[in-house]
């Protein structure tokens, strides 16, 4: 067996994790049945108006750092992959903007909120777009193929455009200590999951030079730490994250309430242990999530 990244041998089962293979080279992981995720068509079901006042300012507080990873004054063009229901694409500062994206009911919100949508297969065949940013958040991991999407991507970025890609971390501290209860592993949505040495190794086969990597990543490395700690002591996994999305959704709550208590020691008496933690493992690029920046070579 070659690995589908570094072309190196040595490739063994991921540790802890047998539906994976994993490339002791690189470190790449990959799913051993490669297949497309489906997501059920409520999955971006429109949240309460309640919630949606609750978490809307911590949301637009990550939809701006998100848009910070681009160093250009001016945005002719952002393409957002993976868009979801498109309320990060739509707030960029951009005069046009395109979500790209799998799921119709998700196209679908993303056209009355007057985005233009895109599906995979038509985004792969396109040309010539000049973006001037093309952004995958914690997408690539979920895609049967990633390189098609990164060549897509060199073929539809201008030629000083920004490609941003943030994944989860498999050479992390986090998934070491936590194994299957690592937040971010999630064996049915990742079919990947890229270590830094792989992903530079991926995105220089298809044309792309890094200018910077991140691996404080605010939005994606602590609240995946906080949710791993919490998955320790809770006998729901990603008990914290469903529990945020059920309230964003039907303003419920759906959780044990003994995962409730959990959930309350962590954000409370626990925090500064996530903290330093955190800091640690951005310090020691060990973090569980990164972010990295790239431009066409």
């Amino acid at each position: 067996m070659i690995c589908p990244i570094c072309n190196h041998t040595r490739i063994a089962s991921l540790r802890e994790v047998n539906e994976y293979w994993h490339c002791l080279n690189c470190g790449v992981a990959w799913r051993k049945k490669l297949q497309k995720t489906t997501y059920k068509e409520d999955y971006y079901a429109p949240a309460s108006s309640a919630a949606s006042i609750m978490f809307r300012p911590l949301l637009n507080f990550f939809y701006f750092l998100r848009s910070r990873y681009s160093e250009r004054k001016q945005h002719g063009l952002w393409i957002d992959v993976g868009a979801g229901d498109g309320n990060f694409v739509s707030g960029v500062d951009a005069k046009r903007k395109i979500g790209v994206e799998g799921s119709l009911a998700a196209r679908e919100i993303m056209k009355k909120k007057g985005i233009r949508v895109l599906g995979d297969a038509s985004f792969l065949q396109k040309r010539g777009l000049a973006a001037d940013v093309i952004s995958f958040w914690h997408v690539l991991e979920h895609l049967v193929d990633p390189e098609k999407f990164l060549l897509a991507s060199f073929r539809n970025l201008k030629k000083s455009g920004e490609l941003i890609v943030a994944v989860p971390n498999i050479d992390s501290f986090e998934f070491g200590f936590f194994e299957r209860d690592w937040f971010h592993l999630e064996p049915k949505l990742h079919l990947w999951h890229f270590s830094p040495k792989s992903i530079k190794i991926l995105l220089r086969k298809c044309g792309f030079r890094i200018k910077r990597i991140d691996y404080f990543s605010i939005e994606h490395h602590p609240t995946g730490l906080l949710q791993s700690f919490i998955n320790k002591g809770s006998s729901q996994k990603n008990s914290l994250h469903k529990l945020v999305k059920s309230i964003r959704q039907t303003g419920a709550v759906a959780v044990k309430a003994s995962d409730v208590l959990v959930n309350l020691f962590w954000l409370t008496l626990g925090l500064p242990i996530i903290f330093i933690v955190w800091i640690i493992n951005s310090l020691t690029e060990r973090s569980g999530a990164f972010v990295i920046v790239a431009v066409k070579r």
